[in-house]
């Protein structure tokens, strides 16, 4: 009994300390997590905004200006700098991570041209492009100074960017939830630190001042009642307004904050989840390499039917329309036949690369799948040159086109990307991802340079001396300002005509408030020429 009674005393107080201590544990594990979100914004917080700022400053209705190769160039400085201060990368703690800056140093190299080429081009597909070459870039950029690559292949590269891309956007309201912390925190230090003095002085002047209103108010009337000279005083005061049309500003400040909102947490966000080690290590192990353990023999037998088929066509292109000595349907002739088909090879081609790839991916490998693979990256450059033949007959007869020119493009892309692919079949450790970052990035960067619609133009106007006339609907509506060098005058000085318009509603964009950011070297150039004609116009009129 003695013993029981001995136990049951000594439990209670035993449970009473667990209380006491769990709380105080808890408390304590709260208030280091404030001060983890406080001293993360204090890190983040005003760089956030003001990139916020710069990106609205540069981009704000501003797609194509003379900022955007600044707006690339500050954007790389500015997550590199924080980057190096929040020490979350693990880049320079892995000696082979230290070999991606070389890979680094391309990527920005290339982020800051595309944003030049930008302000260099009247056309819209190419700003675009331009953009989306730019925030892919931008994007492996950001993994490669958060995570270690070594080893990764195309789907982990996309994986990865996927994560931390969602992840940033999963993150928006983080620096709401910091500043938060950072005020209990500030409050919890302005309570211990309070003056009981100084607490009765701004209590007194609170009370005081709501005595004041009510006794100043009844003053002021019987005052203004009595005198017509302070009554009028009274009134111009109380009637005193500036002429500014509120209304019609509010809708452009709102946008621009707005804007600012929406780049200042999208920034944060970024920031705040890929700084964090638990999302580190979750992207990491997203993107650790599966095993190739699906049968050898699924893939043998899927691929071995499709090298069938290939080698089938690869004989019936080489034989028929290469060397045309097979004979055609009825009512084909030699020309019809070749002019057809080239948009479907297209298709073809960038199936077999997928089908490869995947295959190298999720398969065991093995000598004759090998085989069978090359055998089809060798039928996939028999298609290119199949389907690049069809586009040049095609355009030979019916002129060229952006869609047809980007075809021809995008044909030699994929002849290089195949080869590749083809090196990567025989060579494991070949980093395919980055070959095709490197091909896709200056062989775009080559063709938006190279500006396509003047040379469209140019082409189609010099095969009007054989006899042929050039398709006016498409020279004078389709085209961007860039053709305007290469065009005739009668089509871009017509007062109706789309360049015309364009050139004007260039100028005047410009000689709005800030609208020196808009400036674009080919609209500047091709709103020249055709004031300078109009000039002359009017001079020789008069």
């Amino acid at each position: 009994m003695n013993t029981n009674s001995d136990i049951g005393m000594v439990n209670p107080p035993n449970l009473q300390n667990v209380q006491q201590i769990n709380p105080t544990a808890k408390q304590q594990a709260n208030l280091e997590e404030m001060k983890r979100k406080e001293k993360r914004f204090q890190t983040f917080g005003i760089g956030s905004f003001l990139y916020a700022l710069f990106y609205t400053f540069c981009l704000y209705h501003n797609t194509s200006g003379i900022t955007y190769p600044f707006f690339a160039g500050g954007t790389l400085l500015f997550f590199g700098y924080f980057i190096k201060k929040s020490k979350s990368s693990s880049a320079d703690d892995n000696q082979e991570q230290k070999k991606a800056h070389i890979n680094n140093i391309f990527l920005m190299v290339c982020i800051v041209v595309a944003g030049g080429l930008n302000c260099t081009t009247d056309s819209g597909v190419l700003i675009f492009f331009n953009k989306v070459l730019m925030y892919i870039l931008m994007s492996i950029f950001l993994l490669q100074c958060w995570q270690d690559l070594t080893g990764w292949g195309i789907v982990a590269y996309a994986r990865g960017c996927a994560l931390m891309l969602c992840g940033a956007i999963g993150s928006i309201i983080t620096p709401i939830e910091d500043l938060i912390a950072k005020w209990k925190l500030r409050l919890a230090k302005h309570e211990k630190k309070e003056n009981p003095e100084k607490k009765r002085i701004w209590s007194s002047v609170g009370i005081g001042l709501l005595i004041t209103i009510p006794v100043a108010m009844f003053t002021t009337i019987l005052l203004a009642s009595a005198d017509a000279v302070f009554w009028n005083i009274l009134y111009s005061i109380l009637t005193f307004s500036i002429d500014i049309d509120i209304l019609e500003n509010i809708g452009v400040v709102t946008k621009i904050l707005f804007y600012i909102l929406i780049v200042f947490v999208s920034c944060y966000g970024i920031f705040a989840y890929n700084t964090e080690p638990r999302n580190i290590k979750k992207i990491q192990e997203a993107t650790e390499p599966g095993e190739t353990n699906m049968d050898t023999f699924i893939a043998i037998t899927v691929n071995g039917v499709m090298c069938v088929i290939y080698l089938l066509f690869s004989s019936v292109q080489i034989f028929g329309l290469f060397l045309g000595k097979m004979e055609l349907p009825v009512g084909y002739t030699y020309a019809s036949y070749a002019r057809r088909g080239f948009f479907e090879l297209v298709v073809v081609c960038i199936f077999n690369i997928l089908m490869v790839l995947f295959t190298m991916a999720y398969f065991k490998t093995s000598r004759l799948l090998r085989i069978l693979l090359s055998v089809i990256c060798g039928c996939t450059y028999i298609m290119t040159i199949s389907s690049a033949y069809r586009m040049i007959l095609y355009i030979s007869s019916y002129q060229l086109t952006f869609l047809r020119l980007l075809v021809l493009w995008g044909l030699v892309m994929i002849a290089i990307v195949i080869t590749g692919v083809l090196l990567s079949i025989y060579n494991q450790k070949f980093s395919l991802f980055r070959f095709f970052v490197i091909v896709l990035s200056v062989g775009w960067i080559g063709f938006s340079a190279a500006h396509p619609d003047y040379w469209i133009a140019s082409y189609n106007i010099m095969t009007c001396g054989d006899g042929q006339e050039y398709d006016s609907h498409y020279l004078t509506k389709r085209l961007s300002l860039d053709a305007v060098a290469a065009l005739p005058k009668e089509i871009y000085t017509d007062t109706k005509s789309v360049y015309w318009k364009r050139a004007k509603k260039y100028q005047k964009q410009t000689k709005t408030f800030l609208g020196a950011r808009t400036f674009n070297f080919s609209r500047a150039h091709a709103a020249k020429k055709i004031n300078n004609f109009s000039i002359k116009e009017r001079m020789g009129s008069s």
